[in-house]
């Protein structure tokens, strides 16, 4: 593609653009328009409005936004500068929000302070990272603790919170991740990782949600072990830029305050095995209470007892293992 100095006009640029019909397809999608408008853009026969303009940016590569960008600034400079800021993150955590998780961590009761942390961590991740609501989602995945004699082989998502199209509270919604995940993938490197869009070429392996256009992850890390990671998605492809990598690192040493000592795992102790798509899990969490109450009833009977909690934890380690056995691909 030609830098900017080779186009007059930012409707000559998207008339380059949608001579591929595939990209053509697909942006007409992003901007939720039909495929002839934006060749009627693109000869001058209609204008968009701001917002298509915004999801048209959104839907370019970094370095093909900058150039429409500063082609839509030659005709509408007040647009650019006032109106319209491309995935831009403040791109550090405040000291306010270290002091506060502090303050709760020494403050807050064995009992609820898990979850206060949590709140307070997700509620301005999800705040900073997607300040003018435009479709992201935040998620907290843990580690399944392993079986006695064996190895970490998934992860669940445990909690996370979303603006449209997503749910507010994705606490509700269970997912197993593995090594087919891009979660997966952060614990197992280390570092965090990303894909820039559904169409992208990469070696990354990612298994997308219905909403999910690009995504980033960041391991958990306490001690160079890890308990999990934290994955932010955007229904916005080419969202994420280097600041909001650095800054979901940054928030994910903050959760690091959420998890106990015992929950980090050495790399050593990380085997990730594939997880089977979403709507092939669902059916197995459709009995979650009643085989937590069984596991309590048999436990009671035998041993004298079981905590409810861990009774929940030996459920989820059990339906990890049914979903492991699933053949590859289904």
């Amino acid at each position: 593609m030609e830098t900017k100095h080779n186009f007059s006009s930012w409707q000559e640029f998207l008339g380059r653009l949608i001579k591929n019909p595939q990209e053509k397809q697909r942006l007409a999608r992003e901007a939720d328009v039909r495929p002839i408008t934006l060749k009627r853009w693109a000869t001058g026969e209609s204008q968009p409005r701001e917002e298509n303009i915004h999801r048209l940016a959104r839907a370019l590569a970094p370095e093909l936004s900058d150039i429409f960008l500063s082609l839509v600034e030659k005709e509408f400079p007040a647009f650019v500068h006032e109106s319209f800021q491309p995935n831009h993150v403040v791109p550090e955590i405040s000291s306010e929000l270290y002091a506060r998780a502090m303050q709760t961590y020494a403050e807050v009761p064995p009992a609820l302070v898990r979850d206060a942390l949590y709140r307070l961590i997700i509620e301005n991740a999800l705040q900073q990272f997607d300040p003018d609501s435009l479709g992201m989602s935040i998620a907290l995945v843990s580690c399944v603790p392993p079986l006695p004699g064996q190895k970490v082989r998934c992860l669940r998502q445990v909690g996370g919170m979303g603006t449209p199209p997503w749910e507010r509270d994705l606490g509700r919604k269970t997912i197993f991740l593995g090594s087919e995940s891009i979660a997966g993938n952060a614990v197992m490197s280390y570092k965090v990782v990303s894909i820039e869009s559904r169409d992208s070429s990469t070696f990354t392996p990612a298994n997308w949600t219905d909403f999910e256009q690009s995504a980033i992850a960041a391991p958990i890390l306490r001690q160079a072990r890890v308990a999990g990671a934290l994955l932010a998605s955007s229904c916005h492809p080419h969202y994420f830029t280097q600041a909001h990598r650095d800054l979901l690192e940054g928030y994910a040493h903050l959760a690091t305050l959420i998890f106990e000592p015992g929950e980090f795992y050495d790399s050593d102790d990380i085997m990730l095995g594939a997880m089977p798509g979403f709507k092939l899990q669902a059916p197995h969490f459709a009995n979650f209470e009643q085989r937590v109450s069984l596991k309590l009833t048999e436990a009671a009977q035998s041993k004298g007892g079981m905590a409810l909690q861990l009774a929940r934890q030996r459920v989820w380690q059990d339906i990890a293992e049914e979903l492991l056995q699933v053949p590859a691909g289904e």
